[in-house]
């Protein structure tokens, strides 16, 4: 008995060490994989780009290339937040560390306890605070040539030629400006200096001071140059909120002031009322607002006479404005607040035009439809400005508020006016729009036809519900996304002429740079088999390789990939298969479906060792283990979300199974949040999968709109009318809730499920999981859940969450589908009597 006990131990230590031994070569295989990261950052002149690479097993650190000599001078510095000092030198910063290198000779600076730093690009110097409040300037070479002390944390410059800084001296508070190795004191006050910032032009600063009075602080705005004066002294509120809105390009201001209301909170109890659209976001509201406008040419300042409750935000025009009462109406149907019984405020006249409740538009996502950020876009010369009242339909307004006319075609999505405000261009699922200002008439650029395509070089500045959208130049860059094929390129138009930069490529460009001319394109670019790579193209069409950071990713360019067609609840959509590494046709493999929404655009991700997106599912790990893995397109239809998904789901393996090689009887299905939902419906209807993993995901849809997300600050029904495109409520649509419920079917789920979630999660409740779990166990179904303590919705990278369900996840899937039986924590729920 006691040699069978101890054969037994040695059996079970066998097995702990062995599955050990097996996740750490995983470890050390994903250890010697690197990546170029999409922190891409370019000097003034595009001569040099600094991009991050992403190293385990190096350490993470940032590469200067040299694009004017195709990439013949490249620098490595230390991983960091990096500036450019025109094209001569580079500021890195991590912490309280600083680095310098001078991109001529090399030569690299080290400076410890840095609080901040700044650049004088006209000066060709750069300046550091450092944690003894000494400010310090010195020259490329490292020479220096400026030393000031006592100075505060208060800072404001345009990074050209001057640097604005508080300090210290004889009991009050000065403001030094600098340039390069000369400064002066301009300004000087008993006050403390709460914020000095820069206006629209780079000689005209902003001064917040706190006063002795107990009731107000002061405004003054600082006209600087040889004889630096004064030219606007303004009593605001305590602590108020300033903010300064240029208008036509600083002419006028539109100046503001808010007070935070103050927040009583209750050590016994919180009261939640019914019709408080502030619910938990009480430190949004404000007490009291002030609003002026200030022409600084005739130094006059008028004061905007609204009463407190109402909230004005600029339509670029100096005497009309736009005035309403903040979530009047709100509910949280709507993510964000809408925008109800808008008005336009004439200063001159005193008067109010209504313009009615004005609504976000939809716009198309690669995954399921979004709204636009603002309710309302304005021109650059502050005389039109364009709304929508049922989010599906523009109309244009002139800036008094007097409507011009409705642009009847739907799916006109970012409005971007033209140089000279005469034409405005519309961003679309199915290309570019040109509306015609004074003629009032649209036509498509066919640039696109049937293509998403967006503008990608047009301003946007915003205030509130309002913002400023429009070209400095007389061309634009044009994103043209044919969404079918997973197929980007790019088209740059000027005066109704234009031609393509970049050819239609089915790589995923993460980021696109160019200069301020745009004759120079960059962009880092991968592919499923490419790791991300640094191209450049400098003429028309001609594709040069710029920096690839020396990774080596072999197995990646022999991974096979195949797109299948299908349809389902009435559209078009497509499933990516990986095939697995060393593929042997000899073969059947088992296959890993991953569900989310529409997942067509994944098919040119790079398939990184280290990725860990979605949670604990990586995919390159999968295919070097033997496995298939299909992530199908899912949408949702007039049933609803649910039943939508599982007629996409079947529909997609009734395409993909007719591939002989993979094990019909060993298919898992997981998906996480959104793909969570869905796997846990489709759980309780489907017999085609071996194992289900199921991450942060809803189970009981009925309870979640009833629900409140702490992460977000307001109740989750909103997200009906988006992600999950119900459109109604539970009350008002009954039966397809019901219909749509994962938890209703529990007790038909008939293959084991792997549950998980982070009890922090603010988004989907933990408890949604839970109450999965509960249902499960009590009808005896096969489920083991992971609830982590310190997890929220998502799990950060190399965090001990993130490697611990990635170990359980492949534990899961090799033991239901490779019949490996010797994992303890799973036996424990399979095994008979294992407890």
């Amino acid at each position: 008995m006691k040699n069978i006990l101890q054969l037994v131990l040695l059996l079970v230590g066998y097995l702990v060490i062995s599955a050990q031994k097996q996740q750490d070569t995983l470890s050390n295989w994903r250890a010697k994989f690197a990546t170029l990261s999409d922190f891409v950052v370019q000097s003034k002149s595009s001569n040099w780009i600094g991009i991050r690479k992403l190293s385990k097993k190096n350490g993470d650190s940032v590469f200067l290339v040299n694009t004017k000599d195709h990439a013949q001078k490249v620098y490595r510095i230390m991983n960091s937040q990096i500036t450019f000092l025109n094209d001569e030198g580079v500021l890195g910063r991590q912490g309280n560390k600083v680095v310098f290198l001078n991109l001529i000779t090399g030569k690299l600076l080290n400076f410890e306890n840095v609080i901040d730093f700044y650049v004088l690009e006209q000066q060709n110097s750069y300046g550091l605070l450092f944690n003894d409040h000494h400010l310090r300037f010195y020259d490329i070479s490292g020479k220096q040539l400026l030393e000031i002390s006592k100075v505060d944390n208060l800072a404001a410059t345009d990074s050209k030629n001057t640097i604005y800084l508080s300090k210290q001296y004889d009991g009050k508070s000065e403001i030094i400006e600098i340039t390069g190795s000369l400064h002066k004191v301009i300004y000087q006050t008993v006050n403390k200096i709460r914020k000095i910032s820069l206006a629209e032009t780079p000689t005209q600063l902003l001064i917040t001071e706190a006063t002795s009075d107990n009731e107000h602080d002061r405004l003054t705005f600082l006209e600087t140059g040889y004889y630096s004066k004064k030219i606007l002294r303004l009593d605001i509120p305590k602590n108020a909120v300033i903010k300064f809105s240029a208008i036509q390009d600083g002419n006028s201001y539109l100046i503001s002031s808010r007070v935070a209301a103050e927040q009583h909170r209750d050590s016994l109890v919180e009261i939640w009322h019914g019709n408080d659209p502030y619910i938990n976001e009480h430190f949004k509201m404000f007490s009291k607002r002030s609003f002026w406008i200030w022409h600084p040419k005739r130094n006059k300042l008028q004061k905007i006479p609204v009463p407190d409750n109402i909230e004005i935000n600029s339509i670029n025009n100096d005497r009309y404005f736009l005035t309403y009462a903040p979530r009047r109406g709100h509910n949280f149907i709507t993510s964000e607040p809408e925008l109800n019984a808008a008005q336009i405020y004439d200063l001159k006249l005193n008067s109010y035009t209504d313009i009615g409740d004005i609504k976000l538009v939809r716009k198309m996502g690669r995954e399921w439809p979004q709204l636009l950020n603002h309710s309302v876009y304005v021109s650059s010369d502050g005389k039109w400005f364009l709304a929508s009242h049922d989010g599906i339909k523009w109309s244009l307004y002139n800036s008094n508020g007097e409507k011009e006319t409705v642009i009847e075609k739907t799916g006109l999505e970012q409005p971007v006016f033209s140089q000279k405000s005469d034409h405005i261009y519309f961003e679309s699922p199915d290309d570019l729009w040109d509306f015609k200002i004074h003629h009032k008439k649209l036509k498509a650029l066919e640039i696109g036809v049937g293509k998403m395509i967006k503008i990608k070089n047009y301003n946007l500045e915003s205030d509130g519900y309002t913002a400023l959208s429009f070209l400095s130049k007389d061309k634009f860059l044009a994103e043209i996304y044919d969404r079918e094929e997973n197929v980007i390129s790019y088209h740059l138009l000027q005066r109704a002429k234009g031609y393509e930069t970049i050819s239609p490529t089915k790589n995923r460009i993460h980021k696109l740079i160019y200069d301020s001319a745009m004759t120079s394109f960059y962009t880092l670019e991968e592919n499923f088999n490419l790791p991300p790579t640094l191209f450049s193209y400098k003429t028309k069409n001609q594709k040069t390789l710029l920096f690839d950071g020396d990774i080596k990713d072999n197995g990646a360019k022999k991974i096979k990939q195949e797109i299948y067609r299908y349809s389902a609840v009435g559209k078009n959509l497509s499933g990516i298969l990986f095939y697995p590494s060393n593929f042997d046709p000899k073969k059947k493999y088992p296959m890993i479906v991953r569900i989310y929404d529409i997942q067509r655009h994944l098919s040119n991700s790079y398939l990184s060792p280290n990725r860990t997106f979605p949670e604990g599912l990586q995919f390159r790990t999968l295919l070097e283990q033997g496995y298939f893995v299909f992530l199908p397109d899912t949408t949702v239809g007039e049933k609803g979300p649910g039943l939508s998904a599982l007629e996409c789901v079947n529909n997609a393996l009734d395409v993909v199974l007719k591939n002989p090689y993979i094990d019909q009887k060993k298919i898992g299905l997981c998906g996480q949040s959104y793909g969570g939902y869905k796997t846990d419906f489709i759980a309780t209807k489907s017999n085609r999968f071996a194992a289900y993993i199921s991450g942060a995901g809803i189970s009981d849809i009925i309870n979640n709109f009833y629900s409140y997300s702490t992460d977000w600050n307001k109740p989750l029904y909103f997200i009906y009318n988006t992600v999950y495109q119900m459109g109604t409520t539970p009350a008002d649509d009954k039966e397809r809730y019901l219909a749509n419920n994962p938890i209703l079917s529990v007790k038909n789920v008939n293959a084991p499920i792997l549950l998980w979630a982070g009890k922090k999660d603010g988004n989907v409740p933990w408890t949604q999981a839970m109450e999965f779990y509960t249902g499960l166990r009590r009808y005896k179904k096969d489920v083991i859940a992971l609830f982590y303590q310190n997890g929220g919705h998502s799990f950060i990278n190399d965090t001990p969450e993130q490697r611990d369900l990635s170990e359980k996840v492949m534990d899961w899937w090799d033991y239901f589908l490779k019949g490996r039986n010797d994992i303890d924590w799973i036996n424990k729920q399979m095994k008979k009597d294992a407890l």
